[in-house]
């Protein structure tokens, strides 16, 4: 029974009214199919055919090469449309119209209708979708599969569209022609309800076989040819999905469905949605593959599908030569004997320098139905880059489908099945990972830190479970596979600020917006060439265009409020200097220019070369906020965003074990509230023997000799050990590892003061420390403990003693976070103030002075960065701390600002007289202060440590310009051995609040401590 095209037209509007409703269209759904159930149960009815009219995205091996344009001219023709018609047919172009191509064709019908259709003239479902599958198999770019059906069917031509335009009502023909588009938006069904709704197990099958025609097929097999799809409903042929995992494997020719992935937005959250043994792997920047091998053919025994499920293998052909060398086709050493099915991913490596490259570089070894496209600007490849094919997962082997077999038994199948070879074949970095440990976090945390300072694309996590799960229902179950990107988290993703320059109007998609009388849909963003002239000489400014973006709803809304008058069209733009590359892609052209560009906030997933423009650019750029208080000098510039790009990209020459430990801080704080996740964990155990947990504390008579200790200290967090200088130059190796703190009776706590507050330091811990310095270093921490006054000024301890082992109290993160003691100070003289330096072990300290013990400890955590403060007579004494006096986080430290105009602040003012700080001696502009330094001898440089302060709120683009700028200058520079911690300024205001006593109730916008909050980074 042919199923009429007006029933599925009826759901499509009664959907796509609810949507306009923003109400969900589950019930419209069920009611319609409870409504055509005999004719979709049908033996003739091709179910196929009504998946593929319902999901026109699905069907991604079909291509017709018919886009608005194109389409609007057959419209014209099939309804013989004269030249005032025709006007009345593009009325969608008007920028402002509300409509689409699809209304205006459904506006001329309603006006002059196709005459009435009998009903055994009526179009069908199985009419239309034979209509574009022929239309589809005379495309070049279609899937092989729909190329070769052409010579057993009847050939179809855009005629054949035409005629079934003059058959159609108003109504159906507005959504034949979304359908021949492929663009129901804003309309999205959800496909597994209608998957579900077909048949119940029909979800199994597809990710088996995902195919419409070929997942019937084995669902009207497994039942049997006479048997009716109503048996689904609990009949005598009722299949379960565990009787389909039985019966159904894999088949080659068709692709096997990909699993649903979670996107991890914190270590927290993967560790939430991950369970048991968890198999994290590299995740490879490049083109997925899926590869089927079929012994039986005497050639082309490669068969390759792409994400999409395109079959690739001609594009992909270069790459079959070492997939065939991996599986050692044709010998006898071959894994299989009949067929198998691969999952992995297509790479470019580098024989010179024995890497993967960036992705960009496979268009230039992969063609597109046999063109190279967007090359023009590229290079040509080089003979010793080739492509590698990275293998994860296997599906079949020979006869035994694998989709009911846990991952770590096809990951030693597939270790059996590929024979690795550098540069040919290899399997993914991986290990394993018990997320039931309560080292997990810290574990996972590690591993995700590596890989970003490698410059990875990200981690991937895949539960120890059978590729398709079936719960205790008997239906299958989503996955917990997770995909960690660090642009996933928080704010890591953020650039920069970019000027929306211009925009463009797109019909389709200005319907999706809900918004009356919309002009624009797709924005045009920009960097500044000539910032420097414009301010300077108020020259007209030059921006070259880096991406175009769609904006969400709420931010577009605000941009039309805000960027309306500055509009005009492009060709009467005298104000701004556009430059667009060719290569830029977006649906719709730059029809007006924005004299006053609008400042945005940009984030991005890394970046990338796109085919014709010859530079690096943002990859999947997303708009995060508008900004009215800047204008289009603050954005970023063309040559800063290469330079952000290549230093995002590119992979350092030696490994940073500062940024590593700065990236596992910032993990610990993307947790929610800014709290790892392990934080209660890594206090549940001590890094030390504790064989009297009575005896909290020891006194030593020598560092010879002394007894054994309990060590129990107070922590909330994991403090990370730096490879510092004077360690490399001992030739010292140690790992940087995290510690598990344990927590600390009262008794302790009272011991160590009466406040009975917590102990912060790092926790270390080495290998290859020997039990005479683990005593000395023991007792000088007895005697710290047992003394309520330390001396100021005592020696340093050297380094090669100081035992790596110690376990600290609170590890605070490498962003600046550092040790809180309740140890008091003992007040200084005025007179010496100046003089003095309170030295306090903590992150930064290990960073900055490495060879520095410590000398004092605060109530609070402050940077270990000097701050000169005045200290003669009257005026030290007005200059001391309102709140702690000499113990203030700020004494002692050289202040540094990001420019002069930080100066006219009144709030930074008033907080630098809040704290004692002269602000006279504050180093009001870093850049003027570094290249003073840089003439000055190496000799009479003395070491000190630094505090520079910036505004990254308001200039957060050129804070990150400048902090690149100042690493460039130490790098070129090899005599600066100055670190530079860098901080926004509003730290001050939260210093106060940590440091005044009258407010009990401390709180840093989430954060552990003022310090991390406001960190910035490090030089």
């Amino acid at each position: 029974m042919p199923l009429p095209f007006s029933a599925v037209c009826d759901l499509l509007e009664h959907s796509y009214r609810l949507c306009q409703s923003r109400k969900r269209n589950v019930a419209a759904v069920h009611t319609w199919f409870r409504r055509h159930r005999t004719a979709v149960d049908a033996h003739d009815t091709d179910l196929a055919a009504l998946l593929s009219t319902l999901l026109p995205e699905k069907r991604t091996d079909r291509v017709y090469c018919i886009q608005t344009p194109t389409l609007e001219r057959i419209i014209g023709r099939a309804l013989m449309l004269g030249a005032s018609r025709m006007l009345e047919l593009t009325t969608y172009k008007r920028p402002g119209a509300g409509v689409d191509l699809a209304d205006c064709v459904e506006r001329i019908l309603s006006v002059t209708p196709n005459a009435v259709q009998e009903d055994r003239c009526q179009v069908t479902v199985e009419e239309v979708d034979q209509l574009l599958h022929g239309l589809a198999a005379r495309i070049r770019w279609s899937a092989p599969a729909i190329r070769q059906s052409s010579a057993s069917m009847s050939h179809q031509s855009r005629g054949d569209l035409e005629s079934v335009y003059r058959r159609l009502s108003p109504r159906d023909a507005k959504w034949f022609t979304r359908l021949v588009l492929k663009d129901y938006q804003p309309l999205i069904f959800d496909a597994q309800l209608l998957y579900r709704s077909c048949d119940p197990v029909l979800p199994c099958i597809l990710q088996i076989r995902d195919d419409f025609t070929e997942a019937l097929d084995a669902i009207s097999a497994a039942r049997g040819s006479l048997l009716p799809m109503t048996a689904a409903a609990g009949g005598p042929g009722a299949l379960s999905a565990r009787r389909v995992l039985a019966t159904i494997k894999p088949k080659l020719g068709v692709k096997v469905g990909r699993q649903q992935w979670h996107k991890g937005r914190s270590i927290k959250h993967c560790i939430d949605i991950g369970t048991g043994r968890m198999s994290v792997e590299r995740k490879m920047d490049g083109e997925y593959c899926q590869i089927h091998v079929d012994m039986s053919r005497p050639k082309k025994k490669v068969q390759i599908f792409s994400k999409s499920g395109k079959d690739s293998t001609e594009d992909r052909e270069r790459v079959i030569p070492a997939i065939e060398r991996a599986l050692r086709l044709n010998t006898n050493e071959c894994g299989f004997q009949k067929a198998c099915i691969l999952e992995g991913e297509l790479v470019v490596y580098n024989d010179l320098e024995n890497t993967i490259m960036p992705f960009h570089k496979i268009r230039g070894h992969v063609t597109r139905r046999g063109r190279y496209l967007n090359t023009e600007q590229d290079s040509q490849p080089n003979p010793y880059e080739h492509l590698l094919m990275v293998y994860y997962d296997i599906f079949l082997l020979d006869d035994q489908s694998l989709m009911d077999v846990v991952h770590s038994e096809r990951f030693k199948l597939l270790e059996k099945v590929i024979h690795c070879e550098r540069g040919i074949a290899v399997l993914v970095q991986r290990e394993i990972l018990d997320f039931r440990h309560s080292m997990a976090a810290s574990a996972l945390r590690k591993a995700f830190a590596k890989v970003v300072i490698e410059r990875g694309e990200g981690l991937v996590l895949k539960p120890d479970e059978p590729y398709i799960i079936i719960g205790d229902n008997g239906q299958t179950t989503s996955c917990r596979c997770i995909k960690l990107k660090k642009e996933y988290i928080g704010a890591f993703g953020d650039v920069g600020d970019f000027a929306i320059v211009g925009a463009g109007f797109h019909a389709a998609r200005a319907k999706a917006y809900r918004i009356p009388n919309l002009k624009w849909t797709h924005f045009y963003v920009g960097c500044l060439n000539n910032k420097e002239e414009v301010r300077r000489w108020d020259h007209r400014p030059e921006f070259t265009v880096v991406c175009a973006v769609e904006l969400s709803e709420a931010l577009l809304r605000s941009f039309l409020a805000l960027g309306e008058l500055s509009a005009v069209p492009r060709a009467e733009n005298t104000s701004t200097k556009l430059t667009i590359p060719a290569g830029i892609q977006c649906p719709v052209g730059l029809t007006v220019a924005f004299t006053n560009p609008m400042v945005v906030d940009l984030r991005c997933f890394s970046f990338d070369k796109p085919g014709n423009i010859g530079f690096w650019t943002p990859r999947f750029p997303a708009v995060t906020k508008l900004h009215t208080d800047r204008d289009y000098t603050d954005v970023v510039t063309f040559d800063e965003l290469q330079a952000l790009a290549i230093e995002a990209v590119e992979k350092p020459e030696l490994e940073d074990s500062q940024e590593n430990l700065r990236w596992i801080a910032k993990l610990e704080g993307a947790d929610p509230r800014g709290i790892a996740v392990d934080a209660v964990s890594q206090a549940t155990a001590s890094t030390m023997p504790t064989p009297s947990p009575a005896k909290m504390t020891q006194s030593t008579a020598s560092a010879g000799s002394q007894s054994s200790k309990a060590a129990t200290e107070m922590s909330r967090h994991s403090h990370h050990a730096t490879l510092t200088e004077t360690i490399r130059e001992e030739n010292v190796q140690r790992d940087a590892s995290i510690s598990i703190i344990s927590i600390s009776t009262s008794s302790a706590t009272e011991e160590l003061s009466p406040q009975k507050t917590a102990i912060f330091a790092p926790a270390k811990r080495a290998q290859d420390v020997r039990s005479s310095e683990q005593s000395l270093k023991r007792a000088c921490r007895a005697s710290l403990r047992d003394s309520s006054v330390l001396p100021i000024a005592s020696p340093r301890t050297p380094l090669g003693i100081i035992d790596v082992n110690v376990s600290y109290g609170d590890s605070q993160s490498a962003d600046g976070l550092d040790s809180q003691a309740t140890v008091k100070l003992e007040p200084r003289r005025a007179e010496t103030a100046e003089h003095d330096v309170i030295e306090i072990l903590s992150s930064d300290a290990e960073e900055d002075e490495p060879t520095q013990e410590m000398d004092s400890q605060r109530r609070f955590p402050a940077p270990a960065v000097p701050m000169t403060v005045s200290s003669q007579g009257e005026k030290a004494q007005r200059l001391r701390c309102k709140h702690v006096g000499d113990e203030c986080g700020f004494v002692g430290k050289t202040l540094l600002l990001s420019s002069p105009a930080l100066l006219h602040l009144a709030e930074l003012t008033s907080l630098f007289h809040e704290h004692g700080v002269d602000v006279p001696r504050v180093v009001p502009c870093i850049e003027t202060w570094w290249k003073t330094q840089r003439k000055q001898k190496q000799e009479q440089k003395q070491s000190r440590v630094l505090l520079l302060l910036v505004d990254s709120v308001h200039h957060g683009a050129e804070t990150s310009a400048l902090i690149a700028r100042l690493n460039a200058a130490r790098r070129d520079d090899v005599g600066l051995r100055d670190c530079i911690t860098v901080y926004d300024w509003r730290v001050l205001k939260h210093v106060s609040i940590a440091e005044d006593a009258r407010i009990t109730k401390k709180y840093y916008d989430g954060f552990q401590d003022p310090w991390r909050r406001w960190y910035c980074g490090l030089v």
